[in-house]
């Protein structure tokens, strides 16, 4: 997968988020007959908008495995997913798939002996199998990324820049 292609994968979910944004705009203003059809808008919008997550991700692991990560940027995120996935482990609104996907990854950050960089890359591996999942359980990543791993989320766009 080519490297030069994560500009334009990203200006994809772009436009496909403010297309989102847009039909949810309009759900909350529109008649309740036109609901159904709005919403399977949606529906269709984020079954298009897939592949793209999944080759973002697939960059971003690409990337994270080529770059440099230091233990003291990676311990930050790390203290962030210890803290976050315990809760969100226990959390029945989400389906059995997505709480083992939390559990593998708080299993892999919680490695003893293993430098946080390392860890935080073995966590970044896993996450391209929850884009998958998300749109079966109604998650938006992006947004649920920004929630509960704010300081993942923000590396993980320093290292998309890279």
């Amino acid at each position: 997968m080519s490297m030069d292609r994560l500009p334009q994968v990203e200006k994809s979910l772009t436009r496909f988020r403010k297309q989102l944004d847009g039909k949810e705009n309009a759900l909350t203003s529109a008649r309740s007959e036109d609901w159904a059809t709005i919403k399977l808008q949606i529906d269709d919008l984020k079954v298009e908008m897939r592949p793209f997550e999944i080759e973002y991700w697939q960059i971003l692991v690409e990337r994270s495995a080529m770059f440099e990560i230091t233990d003291s940027e990676a311990e930050k995120v790390i203290v962030e997913i210890v803290e976050r996935v315990e809760p969100l482990q226990h959390n029945p609104q989400y389906s059995p798939e997505i709480l083992d996907l939390l559990q593998k990854i708080y299993a892999e950050v919680s490695k003893p002996g293993t430098p946080a960089a390392a860890k935080l890359k073995g966590m970044l591996s896993l996450l391209p199998p929850f884009v998958n999942l998300s749109y079966e359980a109604e998650i938006d990543t992006e947004n649920f990324l920004q929630t509960y791993f704010p300081t993942f989320r923000g590396w993980s766009r320093v290292l998309a820049k890279k």
